[in-house]
């Protein structure tokens, strides 16, 4: 029973390794195959959605307040959970 373990252990993790690393090994001799594609594609892109950067400059701006906010938000949750955790360990701890 336990030469079984480590068997299926490394069965999984080769089960579920070897399709992202054939994945993995596709996408990148795609992109050294046709990079040249991709970079005019994201060049002609940006031409046509701004002129000298200034649309992204326009829009990221607009944008700025929800980041801000998102940024906050995070703040506070994770200091409410630093101060709320605090407690609980302690709660925890005398229960054992």
């Amino acid at each position: 029973m336990r030469k079984k373990v480590p068997f299926v252990a490394v069965f999984w993790t080769f089960a579920l390794a070897v399709p992202f690393k054939i994945l993995a090994l596709a996408g990148v001799a795609y992109i050294d195959l046709h990079f040249s594609e991709i970079a005019r594609a994201i060049a002609a892109f940006e031409q046509g959605t701004s002129v000298t950067g200034r649309g992204w400059v326009t829009e990221l701006s607009a944008r700025l307040p929800e980041v801000e906010g998102m940024l906050i938000g995070m703040i506070v949750i994770l200091t409410i959970y630093l101060f709320v955790r605090k407690p609980a360990q302690a709660v925890s701890s005398k229960r054992k």
